[in-house]
């Protein structure tokens, strides 16, 4: 089965002036369209708290899009440690199945190298106009025209 997994900060979610302001984060309504259109587990796999990513998606109103969150206060390790990687797939066949093909969205390239020795598809979320790395399969400069790409 497809699995998409998400970091958040930075990908979903982009803070213009580097500091996070809850009160300032709005509810993404295009996001929510596009994330509920890709009808397949979808998962938040970020170096913040669980409390950090469960505030997040409850003030862009996406809570209910997720089916689960892992938090660097949820697992033996971080990324990019190939630990946390492997905690995340043996957590998801618990829940899904053994047969999975895992699709990872995300603004750090050491994130995503990790995620391609793995075996995961790699989509760079990010606004520079860089060469992607061999380990990079798309690179989209933000996380509604990365999710499109999947939904056509």
């Amino acid at each position: 089965m497809k699995v998409f997994i998400f970091d958040l900060d930075d990908t979903i979610i982009y803070y213009p002036f580097g500091k996070v302001d809850y009160n300032n984060i709005y509810p993404d309504v295009t996001l929510f369209i596009l994330l509920d259109e890709l009808k397949y587990p979808k998962i938040i796999y970020t170096n913040g708290t669980k409390g950090h990513a469960e505030d997040i998606l409850k003030n862009m109103r996406l809570t209910s899009s997720f089916t689960a969150v892992y938090a660097r206060d949820t697992m033996p390790a971080m990324k990019p440690m190939m630990e946390s990687y492997s905690f995340v797939e043996k957590d998801i066949r618990k829940h899904i199945n053994e047969k999975n093909k895992y699709y990872f969205f995300d603004d750090r390239l050491e994130n995503l190298q990790t995620a391609k020795a793995r075996g995961w598809e790699t989509i760079w979320v990010h606004d520079d106009f860089l060469e992607c790395p061999y380990y990079v399969d798309y690179s989209f400069p933000n996380i509604h025209t990365a999710v499109m790409f999947y939904l056509l």
